[in-house]
């Protein structure tokens, strides 16, 4: 039987009072062990008011920082009132679970939003939500990336795995340095562009659709003639006949399947020319 830790932990970050203020607020740290240092993990956050950046680190444990969004500076109580200082901020409530290596991380507070950065290790994948006020940020894991988020940017650097990321009405930018056969991968956003580096040498089958964009490429993606869609119309009878609204294409012998979509941002496709980690 595996073993299971449970960390269920409460913190009280105190905003600096007096001139640092507007500066910033003190950031509160904590270290969660895994059941298992030697095996992949998994980090899950959801529904998070922030921003969230994961980094992948050679260690054997998840280490949480947390601190408030830069508060307000001093404010004044009326025509030629002495200056006030804010109050000290209600506390952070962190919420940090394990159980064989699954690591579930809730952080909020009533009023604020809260910056979260994150380390895990490398062989982490990742399931992140934030649903207003951040961008989310993941950088040098060799695990799956499944990130939403609906107001806010999404980068993902010097990953391996596959990623499955989706915004409304942010940027998402994506560097793969290796891509694992049989994992796909779908970039999509609505009021967004689409900006995705793959290794020089990558064999993908590309789906691309931007509605009121374009699409460029460094690769010579070899376009696959479009077909025509049959379908019954629904409001006069009969039949409709239309060309599929997709454009599929081949790099390199195609293979991973790639799925990258935008409704009025530009889609991009890099060639990634520096060498490949050891």
């Amino acid at each position: 039987m595996s073993t299971t830790r449970r960390l269920i932990i409460g913190i009280l970050i105190l905003a600096s009072a007096g001139a640092g203020v507007g500066r910033g607020s003190q950031a509160e740290q904590i270290t969660i062990p895994l059941t298992a240092p030697d095996k992949p993990g998994k980090l899950v956050l959801e529904r998070h008011q922030g921003s969230i950046s994961v980094k992948g680190y050679e260690g054997a444990a998840v280490i949480v920082k947390a601190s408030f969004r830069n508060p307000a500076g001093a404010a004044l109580a009326g025509a030629g009132a002495r200056p006030m200082k804010p109050i000290p901020e209600a506390a952070i409530q962190l919420d940090a679970r394990e159980a064989d290596n699954v690591v579930t991380v809730d952080a909020h507070s009533r009023t604020k939003s809260i910056d979260l950065n994150i380390l895990v290790p490398f062989r982490f994948s990742v399931k992140l939500s934030v649903r207003d006020d951040g961008d989310v940020t993941v950088e040098d894991l060799r695990g799956d990336a499944e990130v939403d988020n609906l107001y806010g940017h999404v980068r993902l650097d010097r990953m391996t795995g596959s990623a499955n990321v989706n915004s409304v009405d942010g940027d998402i930018t994506a560097q793969f340095l290796s891509l694992a056969a049989g994992l796909p991968l779908a970039l999509t956003t609505v009021h967004g562009k689409i900006e995705v580096t793959f290794p020089s040498d990558a064999n993908l089958t590309v789906r691309m659709k931007s509605d009121e964009g374009m699409v460029y490429s460094d690769f010579d993606i070899d376009v696959d003639k479009r077909k025509t869609r049959t379908e019954p119309a629904a409001k006069t009878g009969g039949t409709r006949v239309a060309l599929e609204e997709w454009t599929t294409g081949r790099i390199g012998r195609g293979g991973t399947d790639v799925l990258l979509k935008s409704y009025d941002g530009n889609i991009y496709i890099h060639r990634n020319l520096l060498p490949r980690p050891l």
